[in-house]
């Protein structure tokens, strides 16, 4: 990164208080430093702590030169970087309008709080992800207002995404990353284009609110120990077949797949399932494509069907409309859908407690060959009788009311 500015080395005492923090306390105490249009290379500062400095419009440059030892009550406004950086532990750290060069890194370390990201821009141009950037925490990292595109974000320990518009991202929360630390994640009021990646990744929980997602959200084979909430939002993908979760709840949301792929749970590794008030598919009901398929199964082996995950507590679809339902393999306590429309559904080979249907409306066809249900309910609307031979019980034991 070309730069004008003056050397931090022609700063005077500046520069001395920078590479050595105990003088600068015998000199002028606790009292603000502020260093403003600097050019910070060529130097080295090597775990040294910085506090209460205010750098302005200042570019940073450099490889591995800067590597803070602490930082607190530092904040970045109008300054740029170019290369590789570490900003120790921090706290209370504030970047305002600040830019992150093509492939350019910079992390803060394990147990970092109060570490904010507002209005910045970390924008690559190659789409190959070896050569992407990279910018966050291991600890904590709140991003509000920023942009991005072909950039990592992080915050293993905590992640806060408010207000930005990332394109092609991946974001990967990690445990062993943040000292054992389960990272809550909060992405509210974003715009979310191409691919937004949290593959691998565990994390505590995830909450999607206010979001519009223009591409796919992948969240892959991720570990979540508590909640998944998607909530009012308006989405391209969900790929939500994680290994592992407490809850996964959609709520008046719209999903509308790209023709191939709309949803996907696992529930065989999701404990309960709360599906409310949402749109799937870009067809209608009626003429929705083939290929739009809303994918909520799981829990017997495809191969081997004495083999079974966790059986799921409940799986709740209500107020909704889906294309076309698959629900194969399912194992589950309760079974549930109330007052939706599907075009087809597929429960083959589908255990159940409890299979309830109420007000439910089924247009082309529906599949139960195989299902095993304890007790079965229908209710309201619904009538399955009516399907005629696009309904199929082979090998189950449901019996349809008289």
């Amino acid at each position: 990164m070309a730069t004008s500015k003056k050397n931090i080395r022609e700063f005077g005492k500046i520069f001395h208080y920078l590479k050595d923090p105990e003088l600068r306390k015998k000199e002028i105490g606790d009292a603000l430093l502020t260093i403003e249009g600097a050019e910070i290379s060529g130097e080295s500062f090597q775990y040294v702590d910085w506090n209460h400095i205010l750098f302005k419009n200042c570019d940073f440059v450099g490889a591995y030169q800067i590597k803070i030892g602490n930082s607190t009550d530092v904040r970045y406004e109008d300054c740029r970087f170019s290369g590789i950086f570490g900003y120790g532990k921090t706290n209370r750290v504030h970047f305002l309008r600040c830019a992150w060069t093509d492939g350019s890194i910079g992390y803060a370390g394990e147990k970092s709080t109060v570490l904010v990201f507002e209005s910045c821009r970390f924008v690559g141009t190659n789409p190959d992800r070896n050569h992407w950037g990279g910018v966050g925490s291991d600890g904590e990292a709140e991003f509000i207002g920023c942009t991005a595109k072909y950039f990592v974000i992080e915050g293993h320990a905590k992640l806060t995404l408010r207000q930005c518009e990332f394109e092609d991202m991946k974001c990967t929360p990690r445990s062993k990353e943040s000292g054992g630390v389960f990272a809550d994640v909060l992405i509210e009021g974003c715009k979310l284009r191409g691919d937004f990646s949290m593959v691998p990744a565990d994390f505590q929980s995830l909450t999607i609110r206010d979001t519009l997602i223009e591409g796919t959200f992948n969240m892959t084979s991720a570990t979540v120990n508590g909640d998944i909430l998607m909530e009012r939002v308006t989405a391209g993908v969900i790929l939500g077949y994680v290994k592992k979760a407490k809850s996964l709840t959609v709520r008046d949301s719209k999903i509308t797949g790209n023709g191939m792929d709309v949803f996907e749970a696992f529930a065989g590794g999701i404990r309960t399932i709360a599906i409310e008030g949402t749109i799937f598919g870009v067809g209608s009901i009626r003429g929705g494509n083939g290929t739009d398929g809303v994918t909520i199964a799981g829990g017997f082996s495809l191969k081997d069907p004495t083999r079974t995950s966790n059986v799921s507590q409940s799986i709740l679809i209500r107020d909704s409309k889906i294309p076309q339902l698959q629900s194969q393999h399912l194992n589950t306590k309760n079974l549930v859908l109330r007052k939706v429309e599907i075009g087809e559904a597929d429960f083959t080979n589908t255990r159940a407690e409890v299979l309830e249907l109420d007000d439910v409306s089924f247009t082309k066809s529906v599949n139960m060959s195989g299902a095993q249900i304890k007790e079965f309910k229908q209710s309201g609307m619904t009538d399955l009788k009516r399907l005629g031979r696009s309904l199929k019980l082979e090998g189950s034991n449901i019996k349809l009311p008289r």
